[in-house]
């Protein structure tokens, strides 16, 4: 885990607490909350919650903001990113697909006959990429 040391609203170093005070013994893997505070010391934010559709996480030089130090920020995206995030989904919605698909391949070699269940399974398989949403794909139950 990383911390920063702060004076006011600036962050003066970052690192782990090993790298920020090199002479200093921790005996347990969290600090004493009473060092921290008389260190000026916070952990370091390296992750935020974001929605990865339309918004990314950009590493930054480290800020502190409400007490707390940051080293990334959210962002939203450029048309063209979200364009581009949209079709690497719906590659890899196409790759389950394909895999899916070759699981049951078997099932439709010219000395088996196949059921009506696994035609209907096969064709939604295939019928996935017209689905309007490659974030909220609705998957066809395998026949039993």
């Amino acid at each position: 885990m990383n911390y920063a040391i702060i004076e006011g609203t600036t962050v003066k170093s970052t690192g782990t607490l090993q790298k920020l005070f090199p002479n200093t013994s921790f005996n347990s893997s969290t600090p004493n909350a009473d060092f921290l505070t008389a260190n000026n010391t916070v952990e370091l934010v390296e992750d935020l919650d974001y929605t990865p559709k339309t918004q990314k996480l950009v590493s930054v030089e480290p800020y502190v903001d409400n007490g707390k130090a940051y080293n990334v920020k959210v962002e939203p995206m450029t048309t063209e990113e979200q364009n581009q995030c949209i079709s690497d989904e719906w590659f890899n919605v196409r790759l389950r697909r394909n895999d899916l698909l070759g699981l049951s391949d078997w099932r439709a070699n010219s000395d088996v006959t196949l059921s009506d269940d696994w035609k209907t399974y096969r064709q939604a398989l295939r019928d996935i990429t017209t689905q309007s949403d490659p974030y909220n794909i609705t998957w066809p139950t395998e026949p039993s």
